[in-house]
């Protein structure tokens, strides 16, 4: 009996051992928790929102049509401008498939480009075009262009000065008792209205081209904007340069072709409406 006690109380005696020492140890260990962060929630909002278009938007997609943009241009374009509505998901249900779009059309209204046909057997390719003679190209611009050319820009408003106060009576005699010397009246200055922009030789030259494309020989004509002359003497007052105008009126031109005597004709600039 006694050799089976012995075990027991060594064994209570180690663990009341164990216990003194875990408890003293935890006297000298410092006092702190550690601190365990969760997972860090995104702030951020969706990156893509899902909108019906409410008309044809070029790049994007025809009215009707239910495509992912993003928020930002949703919320600060398409939205106050009642170009597109938010789609719920509840709608997104009940949405016919066939209306919804992976991503955005980007070709949608966007002009298409073909391929440039290979030639057949029949085109003949690298052939030199034949240039008309310079009498041809002189009866060509005689016959088609009109003797007017037109032009419309909008014109410059200048409010007009007020009129001089009248002079008084008693300044028209000197201090002598004779008349004061009657003053010449001033030339009116040449009422010349400014406009925005201006019709420059370049601007004539390409209204000539459009002029002339109605016929097959016309759209054969060559014309460079140096070929193109005008004759109004230069003055800044009156808005006329070397190669520009700047006012409304009417000017002689010349369409010099080489080796023939010059056609004349006039550029008219009348007023343009602003809204036009």
């Amino acid at each position: 009996m006694a050799s089976l006690a012995k075990p027991a109380m060594s064994s209570q005696c180690l663990g009341y051992l164990r216990r003194l020492a875990g408890l003293h140890c935890a006297k000298l260990r410092p006092s702190f928790h550690q601190q365990v962060r969760g997972k860090k929630k995104n702030a951020k909002g969706p990156h893509i929102v899902n909108v019906r278009l409410l008309e044809d938007i070029r790049g994007y997609g025809r009215k009707g049509s239910i495509i992912p943009i993003a928020p930002g241009r949703m919320r600060n374009i398409y939205y106050p401008q009642r170009k597109a509505e938010y789609v719920t998901k509840a709608q997104m249900q009940t949405t016919n498939q066939k209306d919804v779009m992976a991503e955005r059309d980007f070709s949608f209204g966007l002009p298409q480009t073909h391929p440039d046909p290979q030639p057949t057997e029949e085109v003949a390719i690298g052939m030199p075009v034949k240039l008309l003679t310079p009498k041809r190209t002189s009866e060509i611009i005689e016959a088609q262009v009109p003797s007017d050319i037109i032009f419309y820009r909008v014109p410059i408003v200048v409010p007009e000065p007020e009129p001089a106060p009248p002079e008084p009576v008693g300044n028209s005699i000197n201090a002598i008792g004779g008349e004061a010397p009657v003053q010449k009246a001033l030339e009116p200055e040449p009422s010349v209205t400014r406009i925005f922009g201006s019709v420059s030789t370049a601007d004539i030259v390409e209204s000539i081209k459009a002029i002339l494309l109605a016929s097959e020989d016309g759209a054969r004509v060559v014309l460079a904007p140096e070929d193109v002359k005008i004759k109004e003497k230069e003055s800044q007052d009156l808005g006329i340069e070397s190669d520009r105008l700047k006012a409304l009126g009417e000017f002689e031109i010349e369409i010099r072709v080489k080796g023939v005597d010059p056609l004349r004709r006039r550029v008219v600039i009348r007023a343009q409406e602003a809204d036009r």
